[in-house]
Parts: structure tokens; C-alpha cells; sequence
């Protein structure tokens, strides 16, 4: 600063100067010298207002960088004119990169948010009073199977966005979409001004389906435990028990005795028979509660539904077809999810009566960014009173079923982050469908 104010005094002393010699060439020798000395004294002038204001205009690009978020500008272009100006330029470079460290860190905040709401599974986005769509994650992108929002009427879900006109901020409300149970909530709050809807949307059918599953597989653990330690005795006393009959009373020779002896014999095989149907149905339902976790690997559709029509080539009564409307890969463990496929086709061609020629198909296509396989068949179809019940572990129409294909294949949907409906085909029979 003090350098400063000696620029301005020597400047001033030299303007003085040159403006009293400038009077006195004029009053001893006439125009042409005073003519001369008074443009130097112009010029030194100027110079002096260029000096004096440099500060002012230092402020101003300072003030217009910070107006306009424009922080790649540097000072030091008039850093040669003394210390003051050099000092003033390390104090404003000083100030730019604190802004700019400022609005680096700011940015960093807005991408870690940012990158955390892309992450988190509850869907979110939020709009203006004219519907334009701010912020939206991939989560609420893949529960309205939408690949990009824009503006509200991007979503054409008729019960989605009524929801969003009637519903008051800090409600709820559910809405079914794509054999979904979202639920739907809507916060409003005002933004520098600005009124914001924030929706969030979460599917909590899923969540419920898991908790299903858990409950069923804690039951059944229990009781295949419980069922395990009360029929492996009977099962070993009543081997023992035929054995002892057989090597005992096999020289009977009484006819009253020798047919209790066979009433007898007939009683424990009874027992034994049952108590081993009944070691089985338990085994049956280990696999229920031991799904081992899927092993991943990138597997083409078309690939996999070639490698099942194999098992079903020459079949008689019955042809299974494929029909591949968009080709695409799948993140999967192959051996499960054909498992699934295969439990789904035999349970197709099973419920088709055998008067009828069955006709069973493998469908592959791709809806609202959603991966689909359909497995389609021309059977009876599950009564309506009947389809709430037939994902349920146990639960079975028929005479001979375990009840845990469906529910198996369920669970092996679930590991995949997939799901698993039913909907009845409109010329007849069932359609399940896998959503990957």
C-alpha cells in the first residue's frame, strides 16, 4: 500500500511540475513549447487516472468472476508497476482459489449425494410446478420400466400419475404397476423459492415375498427337524419288528396263528412303508431351505432355450416351441434358473389333459427395459380361487406333488433379483412369467 501512495505523489509532483513549467514557456517563449509540454502533462495525467482506478478494475473482474462462476481468470498482468500491485494480485489469486476450492467441493458433495441416490434400491425423483423432472435414479427408471424422465408425462401410467396430482405431501398410497406393489410417497418443499415434489417410490411386494420365504424356510426347517427325530425311531423299530417276524414266526403253523402272523406282517411293512414316505417328503423339502447362491456368468437366451428343447425333442402327445422376439444376455447361474424351466415345462405338459395334444412355448422378449421368459401352455390353467396359493411351500392340486416346485422356483428368482408371476392365457391354460 505504501508504494502505492508514493506512485501517486511522484505522479502528482511531475503533473505539478510540467504544468508550472508549461505557464511559464507560455509567458517567455510563446505557444509551440507550451503547446508541447502541455500534451506531456496530458499524457502523464491519463497515466495517473490508469493507476489510480487499476484497483477498482481489479475489484470489477474480481466481482464479475464470482457473479458469473468464472474463476479461470489470473491476476498479474500489472505486477511490474510496484509491490502494492503484486500484493493486491497474490491477494485476489488468493481469494479466486478459494472460491474455486469452494465450488470443487460443493461439486464433490452434489456427485457423492448424486452417486448415492443412483445406488440405493427406493426409487426417487423430484419436479417442478411445471412437471420438469430434476433428479431421477435408476431405481424408480426400472420400476416404471421408463429408460428416461424428462417431464411427468413421460410416465404413461394412467394410476401413477393421478396418484401424483391428488396425493398432499407427507402421504402414502399404493399403486399396482407391472405385477408390482409400489408404494408411492410425495414430500414438497421449497427450494430458494421453487416448490419441489420429491417422490419416492418403493416395490414392496418384493419385500413382503422375502419375508414369505424366510418365514416358510424357518417353519420348515423346524419341522422337518422335529418330523426327522420322531420317524427315524419308528422307521428303525419297525425294520427291527419285520425282521423279527420274518425270522421268528415263520414256522407257525396254527392257521389263527399264522394269520395274525400275516396280520402282523402286513401291519409293520404298513408302518414301514409310511414312515419312509414320510422320510421322504422331508428330504424333498431339504432343498426348500438349502438353495446354494447362484454362480453368475453372462448366458444368450437363445442359448439356453436350445439347450432345454433337447430334453423335450420326440416327445410324444406334446411339442415344445420357442419363440425368441428379442434376443438378449442374461446374468445368471444356468443350472438354476433351467431348472426352473424345466419344472415350469413339466408342469405345463402335465396339466394339459391327455386327450388333448399339448402345445407348450418358451417365449424371450424384452418389455419396459424388463428381461421376460414366458412359459406358456394350452393345459387347464390353476382355478382362480387357487392362484393366491400356488407360490405357498406345501400347497399343491396335485394328487402326487410335493408343493415346492413353485415355491423353488420362487426362491431361485429371488436370488437372481427376479420375480416370478402367474397370469391365465386368454385361449386357455397358464402363462408364468419371468421377470429378470
Amino acid at each position: 500500500m505504501r508504494s502505492f501512495k508514493l506512485g501517486v505523489v511522484w505522479r502528482l509532483c511531475l503533473i505539478f511540475t510540467l504544468t508550472v513549467l508549461t505557464v511559464l514557456a507560455y509567458l517567455k517563449y510563446g505557444y509551440p513549447p507550451a503547446i508541447a509540454l502541455f500534451f506531456l502533462t496530458s499524457i502523464f495525467g491519463y497515466d495517473l487516472y490508469q493507476y489510480a482506478i487499476a484497483v477498482n478494475r481489479k475489484l470489477k473482474r474480481l466481482f464479475e468472476s464470482i457473479q458469473y462462476q468464472d474463476f479461470a481468470i489470473t491476476f498479474r498482468a500489472d505486477s511490474y508497476k510496484g509491490n502494492s500491485f503484486s500484493d493486491l494480485n497474490q491477494e485476489l489469486n488468493a481469494v479466486i482459489r478459494s472460491f474455486n476450492q469452494v465450488r470443487a467441493e460443493r461439486e464433490s458433495i452434489i456427485h457423492f449425494i448424486q452417486a448415492i441416490i443412483q445406488q440405493i434400491n427406493v426409487g426417487i425423483m423430484s419436479y417442478n410446478t411445471d412437471g420438469k423432472v430434476e433428479l431421477s435414479n435408476q431405481a424408480i427408471h426400472k420400476l416404471l420400466g421408463i429408460y428416461k424422465i424428462s417431464h411427468i408425462s413421460d410416465i404413461h401410467h394412467e394410476e401413477f400419475l393421478e396418484c401424483l396430482d391428488t396425493l398432499q405431501s407427507g402421504q402414502n398410497r399404493l399403486v399396482t404397476h407391472n405385477n408390482n406393489e409400489l408404494s408411492v410417497g410425495v414430500k414438497e418443499i421449497i427450494l430458494r423459492d421453487r416448490r419441489i415434489r420429491l417422490v419416492t417410490v418403493h416395490n414392496i411386494r418384493s419385500e413382503l415375498q422375502n419375508r414369505e420365504l424366510e418365514a416358510w424356510q424357518n417353519l420348515t426347517k423346524v419341522l422337518r427337524h422335529e418330523i426327522m427325530n420322531s420317524v427315524t425311531p419308528i422307521v428303525s423299530l419297525s425294520e427291527t419288528m419285520k425282521d423279527i417276524i420274518h425270522h421268528d414266526f415263520h414256522d407257525v403253523q396254527e392257521e389263527k396263528h399264522k394269520m395274525a402272523v400275516e396280520d402282523l406282517q402286513q401291519a409293520v411293512d404298513t408302518i414301514v412303508a409310511r414312515s419312509k414316505g414320510i422320510m421322504h417328503f422331508v428330504f424333498a423339502y431339504r432343498e426348500f431351505t438349502s438353495i446354494p447362491q447362484p454362480i453368475f456368468k453372462e448366458t444368450i437366451v437363445s442359448d439356453l432355450f436350445e439347450n432345454i428343447k433337447t430334453l423335450y425333442e420326440g416327445r410324444p402327445n406334446g411339442e415344445l416351441s420357442i419363440e425368441i422376439k428379442n434376443d438378449f444376455p442374461l446374468f445368471i447361474d444356468t443350472d438354476q434358473i433351467s431348472q426352473v424351466l424345466i419344472n415350469l415345462i413339466k408342469n405345463a405338459f402335465e396339466s394339459v389333459p391327455k386327450t388333448t395334444q399339448a402345445k407348450v412355448s418358451l417365449i424371450a422378449y424384452i418389455q419396459d427395459q424388463q428381461k421376460i421368459i414366458e412359459v406358456q401352455d394350452n393345459g387347464t390353467g390353476v382355478p382362480s380361487d387357487k392362484i393366491d396359493q400356488i407360490f405357498v411351500p406345501f400347497f399343491t392340486t396335485k394328487p402326487e406333488g410335493s408343493g415346492i416346485g413353485l415355491s423353488l422356483s420362487r426362491q431361485i428368482m429371488h436370488l437372481h433379483n427376479g420375480n416370478i408371476t402367474y397370469k391365465s392365457n386368454e385361449p386357455g391354460g397358464a402363462i408364468f412369467v419371468l421377470q429378470f
